[in-house]
């Protein structure tokens, strides 16, 4: 047993079963087995494309996410599944069917999302059916470079455009050109073409840039294309106040590899984890320690007779007090005879000697006398004391027949 079951049982309790020292395995074992689950199921892909807002080539997007972040636009990247308000997704490459799948239900319970595309593979997983004239294959990577290592595409800038939009009048745009659906509003003209076209699904909406060279690196420094990124930035976010505009690098590769906490407490994990807690607090609840009544205070220990022997003749060493000693000799004597008896402690003291002279024999009078003296009957020197004593010690013997035996 425990030192601490030790130090909470009973002289009267039961003994403890030993199956119950176990109560924590159960939860124990199952939360070890979620945290398993979570490592072997938290990985994601660690390499990284071209043409993210972290690259600073000629086809990537930094330039707009620095902008928009240095003039104190709410602006994120985003290595999660879609969520939030608005989202750009610039030149996607690492999206599959599912991963489309996703992002459709979430444009469709409210997202607003951007596309800036190079080639039709991401709007089909959307089911948006578009053309793109003169983009560029998804790789990103032209050829090998003397290292043998790929060196990435690298857009050439391109030539300037007239526009109509908000605050902007030219635009550098490249010779990628994409085409939608006739369905739908257009914002803002290039070459007195549309655009951009907002396409309505769901509850949210999906903006097809028609012209996505517009917001690389190679072009963001040229004539109005850094106005014209930020008055985007802020017709979408009008669409969702109080939102922020994510830069979606979930669709290249960068993806957050996800903490225990988020695999636990989200699908599919999410039932086992909840089962295992209720597990975990209902064996809490049947092997754990309980409030109960407060125990009572256990009565000090009693000293041995031979401290109270030992105290006695220290007293008379010190004092000589033969009666002060005869006195609580004589006190504990009656106490005990008044137990042995059966009588209420403070019985008058000729009442209790009747009863001991009826029920045990000794004389009435004798144990009268000795219970109601102050002091030795016989004096006050050591004869007398010792006379007491042996007077005393012999009618306890008569008192009580049982400690006589023992």
């Amino acid at each position: 047993m425990s030192s601490t079951t030790t130090l909470l049982a009973r002289p009267g309790d039961p003994p403890s079963n030993p199956a119950s020292r176990l109560w924590w395995a159960l939860p124990s074992v199952g939360i070890l087995l979620l945290t398993l689950l979570s490592v072997l199921f938290g990985g994601g892909p660690d390499k990284v494309d071209y043409g993210t807002s972290y690259d600073a080539s000629s086809s990537g997007s930094r330039a707009a996410f620095l902008l928009l972040e240095e003039l104190g636009y709410p602006v994120e990247r985003s290595r999660r599944p879609p969520g939030g308000d608005v989202r750009w997704i610039l030149f996607p490459t690492k999206t599959v069917q599912k991963e489309a799948t996703a992002l459709d239900d979430w444009i469709r319970r409210g997202g607003v999302v951007l596309l800036a595309l190079d080639d039709a593979e991401f709007a089909t997983h959307l089911g948006l059916a578009v053309t793109v004239v003169g983009g560029h294959p998804l790789d990103r990577f032209s050829r090998f470079d003397g290292f043998g290592g790929p060196t990435p595409f690298t857009r050439a800038k391109g030539t300037t455009h007239t526009a109509e939009a908000p605050d902007v009048k030219t635009l550098l745009a490249g010779d990628t050109e994409v085409t939608g659906p006739p369905d739908g509003r257009t914002w803002g003209l290039v070459e007195d073409e549309p655009l951009l076209t907002i396409y309505s699904r769901g509850q949210g909406e999906i903006w097809l840039l028609h012209r996505p060279d517009v917001l690389t690196n190679a072009n963001l420094r040229g004539d109005d294309n850094a106005i014209l990124t930020c008055r985007l930035a802020d017709a979408m976010l009008a669409r969702r106040p109080g939102g922020r505009l994510a830069f979606d690098e979930y669709c290249h590769g960068l993806r957050d590899r996800p903490t225990a906490i988020d695999l636990l407490f989200h699908p599919p994990l999410l039932g086992v984890t909840l089962q295992v807690l209720l597990l975990a607090a209902l064996a809490l609840w049947h092997f754990g320690s309980r409030f109960g009544p407060i125990r009572t205070v256990p009565p000090p220990p009693r000293r041995s007779k031979e401290e109270f022997l030992e105290a006695l003749a220290d007293l008379l060493a010190r004092n000589g007090d033969r009666a002060e000693a005869f006195v609580t000799i004589r006190d504990d004597f009656r106490l005990r005879l008044e137990a042995s008896l059966g009588l209420p402690v403070g019985t008058p003291l000729d009442q209790t000697a009747r009863e001991a002279g009826r029920r045990r024999g000794v004389s009435a009078e004798a144990l009268l006398r000795l219970l109601t003296a102050p002091a030795p009957p016989d004096g006050s020197g050591a004869v007398a004391f010792l006379t007491a004593l042996n007077q005393l010690e012999t009618l306890a013997h008569e008192c009580f027949p049982r400690q006589r035996t023992r």
